[in-house]
């Protein structure tokens, strides 16, 4: 596997280094320039750049299923849908600093940038999508696909199957599998908490923040009092106040590092591990169908032996097929995931040493100022 959304083994095929350099708002629509650049060793690279919306991005994902074998993949997910309405602004900020916050959390379309393109990454690594045509007209061609309304098809049949509960406690014929579906029960649900303990973690550092500028608000009004007889006090409030300051920029520093490290991570295998449970439980339908099919041969007529043994063996073939792709997959899946968790949460241990460093050495000047001044 590749990093930074780069494919390609050497002398075998381009190589895809793929970014997502801007995105701005069009109206109801953000537009999302995306870059490219393709290449093969020996060979110069090719750079280009397209414009993409988000609803190009929802009939490319439509595509990607429609038209490659997805039985036993874990379907890297979409990434949410940008905000842009003022509502949903404002609801999103007072999610984050509460409801009585006067301040508007600006748009995010940095983070919508980096979602967009972990995706395309994810899919353009992916053995299963890598050569699709779709995903390579999607990142070369100028103009943007042309959209037709996606019909009931693929992704709600995929939707229906896994709300499809007769099969959910089907026990598996092979205990290995039996315990890879345990295992992503079990997480996949721990990992949604998981990132929505860490998101509360990030609003409460938020808001601590403001209530610091608050705070230094009001010691710069106490030090700006003319009272001749309070100089010496003045000069230690304002003293106090750029400290505070300094302290709230900290805060603000440390929530966006915590929220782009480790906080990316988990918000997408937070969807992740979804798709993963998603793909068992089409190979657990796969299984129920061989096994259905297996206990209609035996008890058929003569005259029917012929179709059913054929529905029997074709049953069996496509359980084999999944099962083997899907245990190829999940090794990939699972190597995948725990080496992205492990370089995020070196990237935030990091990430708050650093901050703990800043903060120290701004809490240390106060200390000397207020020394000097006494």
């Amino acid at each position: 596997m590749a990093e930074n959304g780069v494919i390609g083994e050497s002398g075998h095929g381009p190589f895809w280094a793929i970014k997502v350099v801007d995105a701005s708002k069009d109206g109801e629509f953000v537009k999302f320039t995306i870059q490219t650049n393709i290449g093969t060793e020996g060979d110069s690279e090719k750079g280009v750049v397209v414009l993409r919306q988000y609803e190009d991005l929802e009939w490319l994902y439509h595509c990607l299923i429609a038209h490659n074998n997805v039985d036993g993949v874990v379907i890297p997910p979409l990434p949410p849908k940008p905000l842009t309405s003022v509502s949903a602004a404002e609801a999103r900020s007072k999610k984050q600093l509460g409801k009585d916050a006067r301040h508007m959390v600006a748009d995010e379309f940095l983070r919508d940038c980096r979602n967009f393109e972990k995706f395309l990454q994810l899919v353009i690594l992916h053995p299963a999508f890598s050569k699709d045509e779709d995903l390579q007209k999607f990142l070369q061609e100028e103009n943007p696909p042309v959209r037709a309304k996606v019909k009931k098809g693929v992704i709600e049949s995929l939707s229906r199957s896994v709300s499809d509960f007769r099969h959910h406690n089907h026990k598996d014929v092979d205990e290995e599998f039996q315990n890879k579906r345990d295992f992503v029960e079990q997480y996949t649900p721990l990992a949604k908490e998981t990132y929505g303990n860490f998101v509360k973690m990030v609003h409460s550092q938020q808001r601590v923040a403001l209530a610091v500028n608050d705070f230094s608000a009001a010691v710069m009004t106490c030090s700006a009092n003319d009272d001749d007889r309070s100089k010496e006090m003045k000069g230690n409030l304002a003293t106090f106040a750029s400290s505070l300051n300094g302290i709230k920029e900290s805060l603000d520093v440390m929530s966006t590092n915590d929220d782009n490290t480790l906080g990316f991570t988990l918000e997408l295998y937070s969807r992740y591990m979804e798709a993963a449970r998603e793909m068992l439980f089409r190979r657990t339908c796969r299984l129920v169908e061989f096994e259905n099919a297996t206990k209609a041969l035996e008890k058929a007529k003569p005259k029917n032996q012929e179709a059913l043994q054929k529905a029997k063996d074709d049953a069996e073939t496509a359980f084999k097929t999944i099962s083997e792709d899907s245990k190829k997959e999940l090794v990939r899946f699972n190597n995948q995931r725990v080496l992205s968790l492990q370089s995020s949460l070196i990237q935030y241990a990091e990430s708050r040493l650093k901050n703990g460093r800043d903060t120290y050495a701004i809490l240390a000047k106060l200390l000397n100022s207020l020394k000097k001044s006494s």
